[in-house]
């Protein structure tokens, strides 16, 4: 059932078309089949949908595949001016990739899935993860830093409510998937104000992340550094990275 199904003020058809849209990210194109299985409606409302979204000028049909088009960037942009912590959060990350010489990423958790992070700023050095990343990418919240720091802010409830339905799936040998051990590793984090995974994303990867606050104390985001797993101690991590990452994140919580 479709959230928010039933309630007088809801727009089901808009809610399918953007259900369309999102089965987009991580694909370069898709059919119509394709669109419908991701999405998880049926054929003709998944046809219906791209067909709108043709029309619009949000998308593209070639050869039955459709891909998205230039058209949707001023929505992005649109976001990432207007936001304070879109709009500050990249020259923050930039100024400490600068400093560390480490790659340097702001990300928050998806509002609508809080099994991922979605980065609204990145400063890249080396490319520290085989996929590439940018502003709008996506990972797992539960085996990152920063997701970990966003997961660890949420109130108790919720928090709970997430652990007991989240997928967690063993991206290595080293990821938490048992919900006791994640969930003592959450309460662990909230009281450190710090979260440091060492390659439970991927091998060879460690990243240390902060959390960052709003005006009235919510955590709103998080920043982190990402290095390769041997590339420092922790010693280093804890002695010169942290430091620096809070005081970061003080400048970023300033300026929003």
């Amino acid at each position: 059932m479709d959230v928010g199904a039933g309630e007088p003020n809801f727009m089901l058809s808009l809610a399918r078309g953007l259900k369309v849209l999102r089965a987009f990210e991580g694909r370069p194109s898709l059919s119509v089949a394709e669109a419908a299985r991701v999405s998880g409606l049926n054929r003709p409302s998944a046809g219906r949908c791209l067909y709108t979204l043709v029309q619009l000028g949000y998308v593209r049909e070639q050869g039955g595949r459709y891909a998205l088009t230039p058209g949707l960037l001023p929505l992005a942009c649109g976001f990432l001016t207007s936001t304070p912590l879109a709009s500050a959060s990249q020259a923050v990350a930039n100024a400490l990739r600068d400093r560390l010489q480490e790659t340097v990423s702001v990300g928050t958790l998806d509002p609508s899935d809080r099994s991922r992070i979605i980065y609204v700023a990145r400063a890249e050095r080396n490319q520290v993860i085989a996929a590439p990343l940018m502003v709008g990418s996506t990972l797992p919240s539960y085996c990152t830093s920063m997701g970990r720091v966003l997961l660890a802010a949420l109130n108790e409830r919720n928090r709970e409510d997430w652990l007991l339905s989240a997928a967690l799936e063993q991206r290595t040998e080293r990821t938490i998937v048992d919900r006791d051990a994640l969930r003592e590793e959450l309460r662990v984090v909230a009281d450190k104000r710090y979260s440091l995974v060492e390659e439970e994303l991927e091998p060879g990867l460690r990243s240390l992340a902060v959390p960052v606050r709003d005006r009235e104390g919510a955590v709103v985001a998080a920043l982190n550094i990402a290095t390769f797993f041997h590339a420092h101690s922790r010693e280093h991590l804890f002695e010169r990275f942290l430091p620096e990452l809070r005081a970061a994140a003080g400048q970023l919580e300033r300026a929003i």
